[in-house]
């Protein structure tokens, strides 16, 4: 087949650089990212963070080809602060902000699995998530919308799932 191997896509080979900067030449203040084995999802994100830098006249990003593993983003600012730097300020702010809604949903998933937290379920006081039947865990009791299966008799058998857990951000 013609396709590249899969671990091309997320594998940076041996000896090169995540990041190459390139000074755009026709526009002021104006750099290249040249990000390697990423795509749109860390592009999207980070064009967002940046425009919302008011420092930044321009922010986009484009993928050259889509069998090649990288994209561009091109960054403008005011002469009041550097590109680079605004890149820097966004990563570290998607940092901050990423973990912060991690460490939330861990906590949340321990308050769930603590014993009595949910009325008492049978799996209580796992270790955090352990027990958590969610996010595409496979449950043959119900179907996907938590209704009794074809195959099951409907009556209720205490492995039904309870996903509708209020989690407080």
């Amino acid at each position: 087949m013609n396709a590249p191997e899969r671990f091309e896509m997320f594998v940076l080979p041996e000896g090169a650089k995540k990041i190459d900067i390139i000074k755009d030449s026709k526009m002021p203040n104006c750099i290249q990212f040249n990000i390697q084995k990423e795509d749109h999802t860390i592009a999207n994100i980070l064009r967002y963070k940046l425009l919302k830098n008011p420092h930044v006249i321009f922010a986009a990003y484009r993928l050259p080809h889509p069998l090649e593993y990288y994209v561009e983003i091109k960054v403008q600012t005011t002469s009041e602060v550097t590109p680079i730097s605004v890149m820097k300020e966004a990563i570290q702010s998607l940092v901050r902000e990423y973990g912060n809604i991690r460490g939330k949903f861990e906590n949340e998933l321990y308050r769930v699995d603590a014993p009595g937290a949910d009325g008492g379920r049978a799996n209580a006081g796992a270790s955090a998530g352990a027990a958590y039947r969610g996010f595409g865990a496979m449950d043959t009791s119900a179907s996907e919308f938590g209704a009794p299966s074809a195959m099951s008799s409907g009556a209720p058998t205490g492995n039904e799932r309870n996903d509708d857990v209020d989690i407080d951000f």
